[in-house]
């Protein structure tokens, strides 16, 4: 990424409207805020213990 042009294009929408309780949604949203499947929001979790800021070093984890 050194010496490399990145991109940027801010949205014009500020969040997510997800729909109103009762109509199809069509699969288009989820909404995963109390989800049991987000790893990195379980206190104590081991995913928490392996994020790390960017750098220029890659961290492997769980590989047998």
């Amino acid at each position: 990424m050194y010496s490399k042009i990145i991109r940027v294009t801010m949205s014009k929408h500020q969040t997510v409207q997800l729909p109103r309780d009762g109509l199809d949604d069509q699969g288009l949203t989820k909404d995963f805020t109390n989800s049991p499947l987000h790893r990195f929001k379980k206190p104590g979790s081991k995913n928490f213990q392996n994020i790390f800021p960017p750098s220029a070093t890659l961290h492997l984890s769980n590989i047998p």
